[in-house]
């Protein structure tokens, strides 16, 4: 009998362990993973607002300028704006507005660095959401830093 009553013992505990701890983990994970699900959601969501307003903002910005000096400014800033955060010295921009056809402005960016911070560079230049068009851009040995040269523009906007 006392097998008995020790085994039933032993059953009552596992199971006020089991209704104490294993039930509301579950309810927990289960909150967890709607938070989760939201969370996603929300991500997805602001990952497509911020491309929009990515997009709205490159062309504010001056992917099409009407006036030289506005477009020079929207060159000088897009091309500072590139080097942002990089690690890269000797940056010197140089622009100048065109008075004729679909340019209107036209400039160079010139920068040293490491080699991964001259890539991120040349891809931050290339990327849509720059406003920036390239028309040549050339990496060199500066001594121990990568130099980057690129040549950019930006057109006009069409009326």
């Amino acid at each position: 009998m006392t097998r008995r009553a020790l085994a039933l013992v032993l059953l009552v505990i596992a199971a006020v362990i089991f209704v104490s701890l294993v039930v509301p983990a579950r309810r927990d994970r289960g909150a967890a993973e709607k938070e989760y699900a939201l969370a996603r959601a929300e991500r997805q969501r602001l990952r497509v607002r911020l491309a929009d307003l990515d997009r709205r903002t490159s062309e504010e910005q001056g992917a099409t300028a009407a006036d030289g000096a506005a477009a020079v400014r929207a060159l000088r800033r897009a091309a500072l704006q590139a080097t942002k955060g990089l690690e890269v010295s000797g940056v010197s921009v140089s622009s100048t507005a065109s008075e004729q056809g679909a340019i209107a402005a036209r400039g160079q960016l010139v920068a040293e660095g490491g080699f991964v911070d001259a890539l991120r560079l040349t891809r931050r230049l290339a990327a849509p959401s720059s406003g920036l068009l390239l028309q040549r851009v050339s990496l060199g040995v500066a001594g121990r830093a990568v130099r980057v040269e690129a040549n950019t523009f930006i057109l006009r906007e069409v009326q």
